[in-house]
């Protein structure tokens, strides 16, 4: 059957104007429909200038955003530790306190982003923690032969099972290894400016671009409960990730500490004095840390009790220390490890153990 013609009829509301509004005013007021029509025509400009700005300006930042590093399409460097065979040289840092907050943003700053015990607090000492990490970090970039190990455990019950070794670690990546770290433009640029400065061998061959970016070259030791472990347990994970014992150390820590890393416990270790070396950061100046009680502390927590106890087996109080910060029952696994020095591991003194080492051979 044929479609009626009414059926088409157009329907638009141009057509089919039921506005109660527009109906007033075209039966009162005609005036006022030439103004609602003028009204309608300026939005409607106004909304045209604005959609053209908003273009004209999207276009200008999406310029600028290209012109941008593109670091998701950077190279990602990852750990390799089959790269680090010809590492000789143990930076260690050693821990003291754990990090807490999430953001790191104020960490520098604020004492409430880290768990400090009683007696660190009101002593500005996340700035001098910082300091150490930084330090740790700055000689290891000097050294290409450098492995860097943050160490320390799990030692605060009230904490959480967080790590010092990976509190430490954190805060190096959040300053992004200042300027040392491991990005391939980072290693490009770094590579570029060494170019002029060729380091050679004994062979004669151009060494100076086969670096590796700090970190590359960073690993933590999540075990240790007191510095003697920081120094005994860094030795096993220098070994565990490089494949063999390291030739030379570097103990970073408060200066007031020298004489516990740097005479007894690397007495304890027999590690040669003229391949070890100790450099101590003191708090920086105009802090509120109480440097005179530190190293009073220092004598009577520590000095006199690894001078008659190396090993820290005996000493009530060395012991009590070590069973405290170790709230979540952990077992280091150097042992298995680290066969080679199995028995050092296992001497508890109290004299010097007098066994065979890897490290006094020759």
């Amino acid at each position: 059957p044929t479609t009626p013609m009414h059926a088409f009829e157009d329907l638009s509301p141009r057509k089919m104007d039921f506005s109660p509004t527009t109906a007033y005013v075209k039966e009162t007021l005609p005036g006022a429909a030439v103004k609602v029509g003028l009204w309608m025509r300026t939005a409607q400009m106004v909304t045209l200038v604005l959609s053209v700005a908003a273009c004209s300006w999207g276009t200008i930042f999406w310029r600028k955003l290209s012109d941008l590093p593109n670091y998701s399409q950077e190279r990602p460097l990852m750990f390799n530790a089959e790269k680090l065979r010809n590492l000789s040289h143990l930076v260690l840092v050693a821990g003291h306190a754990v990090i807490l907050a999430d953001s790191l943003e104020h960490v520098v700053q604020k004492e409430s982003d880290w768990y400090l015990e009683p007696y660190q607090r009101h002593q500005d000492l996340p700035q001098a923690l910082v300091s150490h990490i930084k330090s740790g970090v700055e000689l290891t970039a000097a050294d290409p032969e450098a492995l860097l190990i943050f160490s320390g455990g799990q030692t605060r019950a009230a904490a959480g099972p967080r790590d010092e070794g990976w509190s430490y670690y954190r805060l190096a990546e959040h300053f992004s290894w200042w300027g040392h770290g491991g990005t391939s433009s980072q290693v490009s640029a770094r590579s570029g400016a060494l170019r002029g400065t060729a380091r050679l061998d004994g062979l004669g061959t151009d060494r100076s671009l086969d670096g590796i970016p700090v970190a590359q070259r960073t690993v933590t030791e999540d075990f240790a409960l007191d510095s003697f472990q920081n120094l005994l347990f860094s030795f096993c994970r220098f070994k565990e990730v490089v494949g063999h014992y390291p030739q030379r150390v570097t103990v970073i820590s408060f200066g007031f500490k020298k004489r516990r890393f740097a005479e007894l416990h690397r007495s304890a270790l027999r590690f040669p004095a003229s391949r070890f070396s100790f450099v101590g950061i003191q708090p920086p100046p105009g802090s509120r840390f109480d440097l005179a009680r530190a190293k009073q502390g220092e004598l009577q927590n520590s000095l006199q009790l690894f001078e008659s106890d190396p090993y820290g087996c005996h000493s009530q109080m060395l012991v009590e220390k070590r069973r405290a910060r170790n709230p979540f029952q952990r077992t280091a696994p150097y042992l298995l490890s680290c066969p080679e020095i199995k028995d050092l591991l296992e001497w508890c003194g109290p004299g010097i153990f007098r066994g065979n080492l890897p490290w006094t051979k020759n």
